[in-house]
């Protein structure tokens, strides 16, 4: 409800009421009407505050509904309420009224005297909704045991609400759910959670990333890549002279974080991914902040139909990639690879 506003009660002479709280206002400040007696017996319900009334007379109460008040007409003059001259707030009937914010309450009066006994409602508008939509990518099985994902959003009146949770696999996936604007009208942004979760091989510990996405006209649309968290290198291979079908290479890594070492994997490139004049190979790393992170980069295999000299590097991160080209060993048919 954008109004608490709901009951029944007295609305004693000279005294105001707040009708977005549902209690009488001690003061001018939180006031919405004011029950006036005037000189001479003249009593008039009066709007304050910027507030406005419209007089319907005796009209079904239950029926009334948000459509129904919004498409009246309000004005800032009081009601008239007898004894003296026209009395519009006989038992029966009932009065409009756009508060002070704006919010429209459905009043009736239940009996009539130097007192008020009223009941009342506050009816907001029908609530919209808007999608809210994450979509998280995939990331290599070896390095990501789990994503998680939590989506929020803070309404206006400050309150949190939930709007989609999900939890991934390496592969990714999709939360899909609803940003509503019962609460006071739509949220500017969303707040979306990531939490990544590594394979306990790599000893690493979970990374946590939090979004804070427009919500737009038609919600939100959020694409989170994995690229966000984890480190790339791309290895490219100049097969000059071009590899022959039993050639193979053995890319094996290891990653450092300072002076401690975390995840390692290895990949074998055969004489399939061989084949064309350039081969690459994308290494993927953890999140990691520290300024020594770095890989132990080791390659074997056949090149030319003889072993290749074993290749050994530490290269320091970030890097986005490495370019190798093979150059005979000595007079023999062994290669050794280089990096340039």
């Amino acid at each position: 409800m954008i109004t608490a506003s709901s009951g029944a009660g007295v609305l004693r002479g000279n005294r105001r009421f707040d009708l977005e709280a549902g209690i009488e206002a001690t003061g001018m400040g939180r006031a919405d009407v004011w029950w006036r007696q005037a000189a001479g017996g003249r009593r008039e319900l009066m709007p304050l505050l910027g507030a406005r009334v419209c007089a319907l007379g005796a009209v079904a109460y239950e029926p009334l509904g948000y459509q129904q008040l919004a498409a009246l007409t309000y004005h800032d003059e009081g009601i008239p309420g007898g004894p003296q001259g026209t009395n519009t707030l006989v038992p029966g009937s009932v009065v409009a009224v756009r508060t002070r914010s704006g919010k429209l309450v459905k009043v009736q009066v239940q009996s009539y005297g130097q007192d008020l006994h009223l009941r009342w409602q506050g009816c907001p508008p029908p609530t919209r909704f808007k999608t809210l939509k994450v979509v998280v990518g995939s990331a290599p099985e070896w390095l990501v045991s789990r994503y998680v994902v939590d989506c929020v959003y803070e309404s206006p009146d400050s309150s949190m609400h939930p709007c989609g949770t999900g939890a991934f696999g390496a592969g990714g996936g999709v939360v899909e759910d609803r940003i509503s604007d019962e609460w006071g009208g739509f949220p500017a942004a969303a707040r979306v959670t990531v939490s990544v979760d590594f394979q306990p091989g790599t000893g690493l510990h979970g990374a946590v990333t939090r979004l804070e996405p427009e919500v737009g006209p038609s919600g939100v649309s959020l694409l989170y890549e994995p690229e966000q968290e984890i480190k790339k290198i791309k290895l490219v291979f100049d097969l000059t002279p071009r590899a022959k079908s039993q050639d193979y290479l053995l890319l094996r890594w290891l990653y450092r974080s300072g002076s401690s070492a975390g995840s390692g994997s290895q990949r074998t490139l055969t004489g399939a991914d061989l084949r064309e004049n350039v081969a690459q190979h994308e290494l993927a790393f953890p999140p990691d902040g520290s300024s020594t992170a770095a890989v132990d980069l080791t390659v074997d295999g056949v090149y030319q139909g003889a072993e290749l000299v074993q290749f050994k590097q530490r290269v320091s991160l970030p890097a986005s990639a490495l370019a190798f080209r093979f150059r005979k060993q000595g007079a023999g048919p062994r290669y050794r690879l280089e990096a340039f």
